[in-house]
């Protein structure tokens, strides 16, 4: 059984159980986790991501984190985690590097980043988790038009 298949079964055995806990005391449900997961499923599906492909990691630790991880899962791909704290300069190489299609980046990092990516050898999709202060910065991208 999949990683991500565990969680859907998590989902529908225990859906109001708390899946994962922020530091700062946000969490999240089974049934909440597996729903965001499966919204960035279809979002990075419609952004080109296919089977097979990479996607990029560059955020903090988080409840978006947990999600990101299980919705690239679900499309089938692979997640490349790079450290948020470590240089942008060897960050945007290893992505570069594993070619990702698509990188889901905290909002902050991002002017580091693109500047860093610009003599790369192809140009990956930017996913950019927004501050909100009244939902998961992952749910405020996905609420955003295509």
């Amino acid at each position: 059984m999949t990683l991500h298949a565990l969680l859907d079964l998590a989902a529908e055995r225990y859906p109001d159980r708390v899946a994962v806990e922020d530091p700062d005391r946000a969490c999240i449900s089974y049934r909440e986790l597996a729903r965001l997961s499966d919204r960035l499923r279809d979002r990075l599906r419609h952004a080109g991501v296919r089977p097979g492909d990479r996607v990029g990691l560059y955020a903090r630790k988080s409840i978006d984190g947990v999600a990101a991880i299980f919705g690239i899962l679900k499309a089938g791909a692979a997640y490349v985690p790079v450290d948020p704290d470590a240089p942008t300069a060897r960050c945007a190489y290893i992505l570069d590097d594993c070619a990702v299609r698509a990188i889901i980046c905290d909002h902050d990092l991002e002017p580091g980043l693109r500047h860093e990516l610009r003599s790369a050898s192809h140009t990956p999709r930017l996913l950019l988790l927004a501050e909100s202060h009244t939902v998961l910065p992952l749910a405020a991208l996905l609420d955003e038009e295509v």
